[in-house]
């Protein structure tokens, strides 16, 4: 009897630990269920806001520079957000709307540093340690990580969008796709006055 009282006893503690593991594990996926769902939605509500600027009556400038404001204040490792665009007939860009600290590198050659080489590769650039790139220019010493996403018009890249992170290899995937929707959306925009400006000054 003792032996099997032992026995029983022994499932029992098993029985119980099991269900406690179980019970943490629920918990552990309903968790992150959540947050996936509450990222999901934060993602979904910054696209509907995306799209509301975009389809506005503002000015072209006026959109750009509520569309950096908007990325710079919802997500929270986008530090400085801004747009640069061909520089008229010149091998460069220039700086257009942005939002975060002034940056003096208004003019960027074709080439030169992350949005300078987007400009001749044409692809996406994501650079989750600056560090690491030789051909980099500074934006500042909190500046750790950045992405750049082209722009294209008629199978022509006319300008980017830049984001800099003060944290090392924050972006996702996410980011990436959210960054092609916004400029895939700006470039649908009447770009003319923004280019038109950008060549008739030095």
């Amino acid at each position: 009897m003792k032996s099997v009282a032992k026995n029983f006893a022994k499932k029992t503690t098993m029985v119980l630990f099991l269900c406690k593991e179980l019970n943490i594990f629920t918990t552990h996926v309903n968790t992150v269920e959540k947050d996936l769902f509450t990222k999901v939605e934060e993602k979904m509500e910054t696209r509907n806001k995306i799209d509301q600027i975009l389809e506005s009556t503002d000015p072209v400038a006026n959109k750009l520079k509520s569309l950096c404001n908007l990325l710079k204040n919802s997500i929270p490792h986008f530090h400085w957000v801004g747009f640069y665009f061909v520089h008229g007939n010149r091998k460069e860009l220039k700086l257009s709307e942005f939002a975060g600290k002034p940056t003096e590198h208004t003019i960027i050659p074709f080439g030169k540093g992350i949005c300078g080489q987007v400009a001749v590769s044409n692809q996406n650039f994501v650079v989750q340690d600056v560090s690491e790139q030789d051909n980099y220019i500074s934006c500042g010493i909190d500046v750790k990580s950045e992405i750049v996403v082209p722009i294209f018009v008629n199978g022509r890249n006319i300008g980017q969008i830049d984001i800099d992170s003060h944290d090392v290899a924050p972006f996702t995937q996410e980011d990436e796709m959210l960054l092609e929707y916004v400029c895939e959306r700006v470039s649908q925009l009447d770009l003319n006055p923004i280019l038109e400006s950008s060549a008739s000054e030095v």
